[in-house]
């Protein structure tokens, strides 16, 4: 028999070896990622980090560079200013030997402009690239892979654009060329090209450098990807791996080929250890009679020590077992506690077959029939139970506490005639099911009942209830439908408080025109919370005033107070550091808090509290800002002057004597948002308020409000408003 078994040691010996050899493989495999991962890191550093300073020395030249201003502000195209312009653009290219080119473009009089030559556009090679860049709102981010001499160029290199706009008057364009094969030697210089590659890609995965060649059907099979990641400066990917050639082609496959042959050789020990065991299997069979015949006969007693029946000792041993085994069962079935509290959940969550042999037995341990007539369900929840009740006692006072509260509804209810099954949904919520009998009125019977189990529960134990009460149903096999109602009934305690008593029935419907005026009050909140405006205030007070209104549930609530964190989250962006970071800090206090508070009275003392002390801060820092009295008073020419179409930075910069660009910066910095976008916001705020209590037609509405056209101003109102003047104007006061 020992020997019989050899072969399924040789194919255990065999199994491990394959086990140890894949083990090794894939050891291997770990440490030539965890090196294509560095490599790749290291190289999508050094590209982003070059590429980077590309934008921000183009940037510094637009600002600070008074050539190319004079060059934009030049429209009759003099050679000074030409020549001028193109020594700057020379400088640039000089500064950053990654460039390939660099030019720029004037669009009063189509003047394209490099270091070397002065063109018109129509004579330029790069002409549709340009144009397709003035017509096009994408245009400060690297891409763009293309011939540098335009279609057909096939002679010209390869190269990635970067465009801004270099004037902001005439929207002149600047214009940068990177060479392909430039990031390409990067990338080359990061890793050893003889047995790895590394390859960037745009974010439609069309190939923008590699090490490996463009075509990539033509080193599918030589190569093999690692590691991935993207870029996050420019969106691009980056993807290294190892170059396989040679042995490599034939190693994957003796491998799988070794793994199948251990594979099959398991399965060929495992039908040889099964006939053999047929062969040998009598003593078995002889056991498996003494089990049987123990099961129906317990034997007295196990042998004596000198008897050598070791098959005896082991059927006595089973039976001890079995036997064991048949007082658990037997205990088991004694024990109903936890099987109807299972049951009770089952048919509350509407997972019972009323139809089935199996769900009427199960309701019948309830103490139902699941055609017995009308019934309501009801919600019992002790009020701040995780912090205050689990905080306060141990779990078995918690058991002693909740048992009461169960007895008492059971008496409660009793004591009104009226059947009443039980059982907890959840470690806090008491799950009910009221018969109806012949009551007038059982739905106010049953709330009258559960009114007196809350005034019990406030006076007799450590902890007050909310009772959410469901609708009534035909069947009690449809009870889960109630359970459903009383659910959302509970959700309602939030917006109005603890300790009471909620009929789904009494709750407002709907809810939707309070949700979107709710939204719109939020985005207010957020800007005026931003500009420092003391009004934040008052809408705040107001959003409050309508949650507690009780047409929101509570969901709905923490679902609104979400949305208003992520609305001052995304105004605080745009101001300095400290202030983002005070601002974070808070935010996750109060988003802690929205998941924990239980009424909206302290959820909302906490925001007013937050909102306040972060309001004082930015108070504190725009007084501490020098400039401030400047740009307060340029803050209250356009509040006064918002209507007049000329309005702009270089208006501005002639009546307080600065630079239309000091003008721009100083008010970002002020107020954190930007100087057309706040002309646009105030201009916007006017004419909702002329569309709510005027009939003026759009046309009057924008020129009163300072947009010269028309199809300006609804573009811009749809932008911030969301909607189109008429649907607005329609929304809010009836009229199209």
């Amino acid at each position: 028999m020992l020997l019989s078994y050899m072969p399924v040691f040789l194919a255990v010996c065999l199994t491990l070896l394959l086990i140890t050899f894949v083990s090794v493989r894939q050891l291997s495999e770990r440490s030539a990622v965890k090196s294509s991962e560095a490599v790749a890191k290291n190289a999508m550093q050094i590209i982003e980090q070059s590429l980077r300073n590309i934008e921000d020395t183009m940037y510094a030249t637009v600002l600070s560079d008074p050539r190319i201003a004079d060059f934009y502000a030049d429209a009759n195209g003099s050679f000074v200013s030409s020549y001028s312009a193109a020594r700057a653009l020379g400088e640039l290219q000089y500064r950053l030997p990654l460039l390939y080119s660099v030019y720029l473009y004037r669009p009063e009089d189509g003047t394209v402009l490099s270091p070397t030559s002065i063109v018109r556009i129509d004579d330029f090679v790069d002409k549709g690239y340009v144009l397709d860049k003035m017509e096009s709102d994408l245009r400060y981010a690297w891409g763009d892979r293309r011939l540098s001499g335009g279609p057909g160029a096939f002679d010209s290199p390869e190269v990635v654009s970067l465009v801004k706009i270099a004037d902001l008057r005439t929207n002149g364009l600047l214009v940068a060329n990177v060479n392909a094969d430039a990031l390409r030697l990067l990338l080359a210089n990061s890793t050893d090209t003889s047995t790895g590659y590394l390859e960037l890609s745009d974010g439609g995965g069309a190939v923008i450098a590699s090490t490996s060649g463009h075509d990539r059907a033509e080193v599918k099979q030589e190569r093999r990807k690692l590691v991935g990641a993207d870029m996050p400066y420019t969106g691009w990917k980056i993807e290294g791996g190892l170059l396989q050639a040679g042995i490599f082609g034939w190693v994957a496959p003796v491998l799988y080929g070794s793994v199948s042959l251990g594979a099959l050789c398991i399965a060929l020990g495992l039908v040889w250890i099964l006939y053999v065991t047929r062969r040998h299997y009598r003593p078995v069979e002889s056991l498996v009679r003494q089990i049987g015949a123990f099961s129906v006969k317990k034997t007295p007693a196990f042998p004596t020590a000198d008897m050598r029946d070791e098959f005896q000792t082991i059927g006595l041993a089973l039976e001890s077992l079995w036997d064991q085994s048949n007082r658990l069962s037997r205990e088991n079935e004694e024990n109903k506690s936890f099987k109807r509290a299972h049951h009770f959940r089952r048919l509350a969550e509407g997972r019972m077959e009323a139809v089935s042999r199996e769900a009427r037995k199960e309701a019948e341990m309830l103490g139902l029939k699941l055609d017995s007539g009308p019934a309501s369900a009801a919600i019992v929840e002790i009020d701040r139970f995780f912090v205050e009740v689990c905080g306060n006692y141990s779990d078995r006072d918690r058991q002693l506490l909740k048992y009461a509260l169960q007895s008492a509804l059971q008496e409660t209810f009793g004591a009104a005639g009226m059947e009443v099954k039980s059982d907890w949904l959840a470690e806090h919520q008491l799950g009910v099911i009221a018969l109806h009998g012949y009551e007038s009125d059982p739905e106010r019977e049953i709330e009258a009942a559960l009114e007196r189990l809350r005034g019990w529960s406030a006076a007799h134990l450590p902890f007050t209830v909310t009772v959410g009460i469901g609708n009534e149903v035909e069947r009690s096999d449809d009870i889960s439908r109630s359970f459903q109602t009383a659910k959302e009934a509970l959700a309602y305690k939030i917006p109005l408080g603890l300790n009471r008593v909620i009929r789904f029935r009494a709750l407002p419907g709907g809810g939707h025109p309070e949700i979107a005026l709710g939204l719109q009050r939020i985005k207010e909140i957020s800007r005026q919370f931003r500009m420092g405006e003391p009004s934040w205030t008052v809408e705040w007070s107001s959003l409050l005033a309508s949650m507690q209104n009780g047409c929101f549930s509570g969901e709905q609530i923490r679902h609104l107070l979400f949305v208003l964190l992520f609305h001052v989250q995304r105004e605080m962006i745009e101001l300095p550091t400290e202030l983002q970071t005070a601002w974070v800090e808070e935010s996750a206090r109060l988003e802690d808090f929205l998941k924990e508070g239980e009424t909206l009275e302290e959820i909302g003392e906490a925001f007013t509290v937050v909102f306040a002390a972060v309001a004082e801060q930015l108070r504190l820092w725009r007084e501490s800002k020098q400039n401030r009295n400047v740009v307060q008073e340029i803050k209250r020419y356009i509040d006064e002057h918002y209507a007049d179409p000329n309005l702009s930075q270089a208006m501005l910069a002639d009546e307080f004597h600065l630079h239309s660009t000091s003008i721009s910066r100083l008010f970002k910095e002020e107020y954190g948002v930007k100087f057309v976008d706040y002309v646009n916001e105030i201009r916007i705020g006017q004419a909702i308020g002329l569309m709510e209590s005027t009939e003026l037609p759009v046309h009057e509405i924008a020129q009163t409000v300072g947009f010269m056209h028309s199809q300006t101003f609804i573009k811009m109102f749809k932008k911030i408003t969301g909607f189109t003047p008429g649907s607005y104007r329609k929304e809010r006061t009836g009229t199209g």
